[in-house]
């Protein structure tokens, strides 16, 4: 990358979270990390991309389903859609990037093609539920803006519906088993921003969709034992504060790249998924003075990547 370069909702928030993490795993400029000017470090140990695989098999059923109006089959829908999971699943794991490792999965292939079969047509529950079809009814948008001019900013939002009477829905679909833990909600609002960025207006809903725990599911709730169900949806609050605030984030992050600020952050949650946890000196000196060993590498739980327009961001 460099200081042309758009920047995503995944850099930007990696460079929050960890400048140094951001420079090894996507490179800067002319900056050399051990492999030539601009080239990103290569990972030192290579991980199990189950979780990753599992969700791009899903979102691709899902995006097959909206482009091509599969929901207009009726009672035949269901089989089509777990048809559908093996195609997708088949091609997944014959690219040479997406190493599975069973025993880190925790699971066999077929359990995990289950996992991916249950999401979709769980899915189906919610969908009807939260009315997640309307007249316009899109997966897989590239939404792209410009912050003064200057800075380019994009993202794929998994769905944007548009309804008259819910307006405008946009909506991150999510494969993990621990809802909010690992999910961050201005992811969301990044993706509002650019809507906003790319057609002058705000999106009415933002939500989380959990592929593992689709609408009427019931469930012990953890801490009072109560009987409960589930929503399918996590709706997310945001205001136009909010998506200015992203705005001036982006900015700053940005500005801190044009300077070659990449000092490292070690924290053991923000280091919890890195990559580079057991070549970064910076953690390993902080793991050893809190009286801890070496650390080991966890596995990664990747998510999902991220009608373009032109505008200054001004509300």
């Amino acid at each position: 990358m460099d200081q042309n370069s758009r920047l995503s909702w995944s850099s930007f928030s990696l460079y929050e979270k960890c400048p140094q993490q951001f420079l090894w795993r996507y490179g800067w400029d002319r900056i050399d990390v051990g492999h030539g000017p601009g080239v990103k470090k290569p990972v030192p140990v290579v991980r199990s991309r189950h979780a990753a695989v599992m969700g791009i098999v899903i979102q691709a059923v899902v995006e097959d389903m909206y482009s091509n109006e599969l929901y207009r089959l009726g009672e035949a829908l269901s089989d089509k859609l777990s048809d559908l999971v093996l195609h997708h699943w088949k091609k997944e794991v014959r690219n040479p990037r997406n190493f599975i490792d069973i025993r880190e999965a925790g699971m066999s292939e077929g359990e995990m093609i289950g996992v991916c079969q249950d999401g979709v047509l769980g899915y189906l529950k919610t969908m009807k539920e939260h009315r997640l079809l309307g007249a316009y009814t899109k997966a897989e948008v590239e939404l792209v803006g410009w912050i003064d001019k200057w800075l380019c900013v994009w993202g794929f939002a998994d769905l944007i519906v548009r309804r008259d009477d819910t307006g405008v829905t946009i909506i991150d679909g999510k494969n993990t088993a621990h809802k909010m833990k690992y999910t961050d909600p201005d992811q969301l609002r990044w993706y509002a921003m650019l809507f906003k960025l790319s057609y002058g207006e705000s999106p009415d809903r933002l939500g989380f969709v959990w592929y593992r725990f689709p609408h009427g599911d019931k469930y012990n709730d953890p801490e009072t034992g109560e009987l409960k169900t589930e929503t399918g949806v996590e709706w997310v609050e945001f205001t136009d504060e909010d998506l200015k605030g992203l705005a001036l984030r982006a900015q700053e992050a940005r500005a801190g790249m044009r300077r070659e600020k990449f000092e490292p952050k070690p924290t053991p949650e923000g280091c919890r998924w890195c990559d580079y946890l057991t070549v970064c000196e910076a953690r390993q000196a902080q793991i050893v003075s809190n009286g801890g060993g070496k650390a080991r590498p966890k596995a990664q739980l990747e998510e999902l990547a991220e009608s373009a327009g032109f505008s200054d961001f001004s509300m």
